[in-house]
Formats: structure tokens, C-alpha cells, sequence
């Protein structure tokens, strides 16, 4: 009899455990016909690309409770293309993939500890500065962003690889996040990445600091959106390390159950404008049809490195994205 309610004791002892974890399997599917002015391209059939939405995926993430308030997680995500079902990094511009080619969980592979205090992560995922333009951009942090095709290099590559990142509970709408690289896995020197942001009802703010990537200089930008109700408007000061430096600004409406998008993005020192316009049609909660337009402008290299062509250069793509 003591036998057998030790192990019955046992049992329940495991299922409790067990119920305190939870692992979870999700992804995008993203596919699209996708084409461009640009030499030498040809109207195709693109996951994954510039001119698709979003990145085709899958990942598993999962939590276990600690107690006392803490958990343990972690989240690997790799990067899927279903024109071909390769399994290979990003070929998107300015959405450099994991350095170490032939990383299999290339766009995320991270540890996390969590609790009133806020998050600690240790591996590779998107940056603060990735969070930062994602909070107010307009198109969601499309492949086809304008902001990115501009100004890529402001967002410190979109993912960092080896980093020890914080994010602070949300304090009334506010969140910090700061990103640090160490001097052994940066080359030469340590990296930082700070950002701010603020989302509360209808307005959105985020600046953002970095260093990333060993680069020469600092990246700045300062963004935010105002949702009127049927109008939304954004607009940002950027300012990378160099020479670049210009401005944002865009806006969004819905008509009917299609939402349009036009976003317009300015390097006031080279005097070049790339722009964006898209139109997602909602099918479900988690699918939704799209089509964008992205002009990239001659003066400087942008999506599609129009400055190799000395001609302004446009992408169109029309596509599906389901979440899952």
C-alpha cells in the first residue's frame, strides 16, 4: 500500500511538472508572384524575397515555470522557402542572415529568463533596433519596406547573432530594450542597442541607439504613429552613421475590408527618395492576400542596388501570407 501511493504520488508529481511547460510549433507561409525593372530579372514565382511580404518560416518555442514567479524559455526559428522547399538564409537586402553560413535556425536561436523583472535572452534574434522601426513602420516591417530599402543600415542588420538582450516589464505603455554584443564575438569592439518605446491608445513613439556590427559611428532614429481611426499616420527622423540622414513619413487607410498603404523614405544628403505602396486584402484572421509596389530611387544602392543601374528600379509583388 505505501508502494503504491508513493508512486501515485510520483505520477502526480510529474503531471504537475509537466503541466507547468508548454512547447509551441508556429510559422508564416508566404509565397508570391513577384517582379522587377532591374537587369537581368525575371517575373517569378518568390518566397522569402524582397517583394514578398515576409519571410517563410517555421519555429518551436517553449516555457517552463520556475516558480517564484520565473520562467525559463527558448525559441528556434528557421528560415523556409516554398517556391523550391530549400532551406536556406535570407537573400533579403539589408536583412543580412547568420554570418556562420549554413546555420540551420538562422533567424532565431535564443534562451530566455523571465519574471517581474523583465526578460534576459542569450543568443541570436531580432534586435532593438528591428523592434524599434517595427513599432511604428506602417507596412508591419515588410520585406519591402522603403525604410528598410533606404535606410537598412539603421536597423543593425535587423537580427544579432550572440547577444545578451533586456527587455523591462511594460510600464504603462513604455518598454526599454537594450542589446550588448561583447568584445570576443563583435571583432573589435563591444556593441550596444538601445530602444524606447511608447504605445498607449492610439500613438506610438520609439527611438532607437546602436552601434551594431562593429561599424564606424553610431545609427539614430526617432519614429512614431497616431491612429485617428479611419486615417494612420507616421513619420521618423533618421540619421545613420556616415553620411546618409533624411525623414519618413507615410500613411495608411482602410477602405472597406482592403487596408492601403503609402510610405515615402528620404536621404536628404543624396537627394534620393525610395517609396512604397501596398494594399492587404484580410481572408481570415490569420490570412490575408497583398500587393505592394517598391520604388527604389538611382542615387544610392537600396533593394534592388538601383545605383548599379543609374536608374530608378521598381518591384511589384502580389502574394498570400498565412500565420500559423
Amino acid at each position: 500500500m505505501k508502494k503504491t501511493l508513493i508512486a501515485l504520488a510520483a505520477v502526480a508529481a510529474t503531471g504537475a511538472a509537466m503541466a507547468q511547460s508548454s512547447v509551441t510549433l508556429y510559422g508564416v507561409a508566404d509565397i508570391g508572384i513577384t517582379d522587377t525593372n532591374a537587369t537581368g530579372t525575371k517575373l517569378k514565382l518568390d518566397s522569402s524575397g524582397t517583394m514578398n511580404n515576409t519571410g517563410s518560416r517555421w519555429g518551436i518555442r517553449g516555457t517552463e515555470d520556475l516558480g517564484g514567479g520565473l520562467k525559463a524559455g527558448f525559441n528556434f526559428e528557421a528560415q523556409v522557402w516554398l517556391d523550391d522547399g530549400a532551406v536556406k538564409e535570407s537573400t533579403v537586402p539589408n536583412n543580412p542572415p547568420n554570418p556562420k553560413n549554413g546555420n540551420y535556425f538562422d533567424r532565431a536561436a535564443y534562451m530566455t529568463l523571465s519574471g517581474g523583472f523583465g526578460e534576459l535572452s542569450l543568443g541570436r534574434r531580432l534586435n532593438p533596433a528591428f523592434h524599434t522601426a517595427a513599432a511604428w513602420e506602417l507596412t508591419g516591417a515588410a520585406n519591402y519596406s522603403a525604410v528598410s530599402s533606404q535606410f537598412g543600415a539603421v536597423l543593425a542588420g535587423v537580427r544579432t547573432s550572440d547577444m545578451i538582450m533586456y527587455t523591462s516589464p511594460n510600464m504603462s505603455g513604455f518598454v526599454a530594450q537594450f542589446g550588448h554584443r561583447l568584445k570576443g564575438d563583435n571583432g573589435t569592439k563591444a556593441s550596444n542597442d538601445l530602444s524606447l518605446r511608447y504605445a498607449q491608445g492610439p500613438l506610438s513613439v520609439a527611438f532607437n541607439y546602436n552601434n551594431n556590427a562593429g561599424r564606424t559611428g553610431n545609427n539614430k532614429h526617432l519614429g512614431a504613429s497616431y491612429d485617428f481611426g479611419g486615417f494612420k499616420l507616421a513619420g521618423a527622423w533618421i540619421d545613420p552613421a556616415g553620411a546618409a540622414k533624411g525623414f519618413a513619413i507615410g500613411g495608411s487607410t482602410t477602405v472597406g475590408t482592403v487596408t492601403l498603404t503609402a510610405d515615402f523614405v528620404r536621404d536628404t544628403k543624396a537627394k534620393d527618395t525610395d517609396f512604397v505602396l501596398e494594399a492587404k486584402y484580410p481572408l481570415s484572421k490569420r490570412t490575408f492576400a497583398y500587393a505592394a509596389y517598391l520604388r527604389d530611387g538611382k542615387k544610392k544602392d537600396g533593394a534592388f542596388k538601383a545605383a548599379t543601374a543609374r536608374k530608378d528600379v521598381g518591384g511589384f509583388g502580389l502574394g498570400i501570407r498565412h500565420n500559423f
